[in-house]
């Protein structure tokens, strides 16, 4: 039962955490989307600006995805449960990190250059964010119980 109990627990954390930097990213991106003035970038640094940010994207999803899986769900986890907890909520902020990341600098990208490829790509991103990255109670329950 206590495993059921901190299950439960590290999975509202865990999922307060993952909605809060959800919206306020969201927010972020729309307060920069009325902040940010586009009139002063030139065509070639707002493509230099765009495979920036898009190369940013496509090496962060994999690292931050296979990070997480590497680190938690292929390997036996050392330690008392306590410890287990402590592992798998530093390996969720750090994968929520990653990716959000790439989110904020397409939103600032796109920003200053006005082009939908950076829009795409903030769309590609949140849906990464919803279908792989929000917390799960069966995955956390499988991860703390795996011997």
């Amino acid at each position: 039962m206590q495993m059921e109990e901190k299950t439960i627990q590290l999975n509202r954390q865990l999922n307060i955490l993952f909605w809060s930097v959800f919206l306020s990213s969201v927010l972020l991106g729309i307060l920069q989307l009325s902040v940010i003035p586009h009139d002063y970038i030139d065509a070639q640094t707002g493509i230099n600006l765009q495979s920036t940010a898009i190369l940013v994207l496509l090496c962060s999803i994999p690292l931050a995805l296979k990070m997480y899986h590497k680190k938690l769900v292929s390997v036996t986890l050392p330690g008392e449960t306590e410890q287990r907890v402590a592992l798998i909520h530093k390996w969720f902020v750090i994968r929520l990190v990653v990716i959000d990341i790439a989110f904020l600098l397409n939103i600032a990208v796109y920003s200053f250059t006005r082009n939908t490829s950076s829009l795409f790509c903030c769309g590609i991103i949140f849906m990464i964010l919803l279908f792989f990255c929000r917390p799960n109670k069966t995955e956390i329950f499988n991860i703390l119980s795996k011997e």
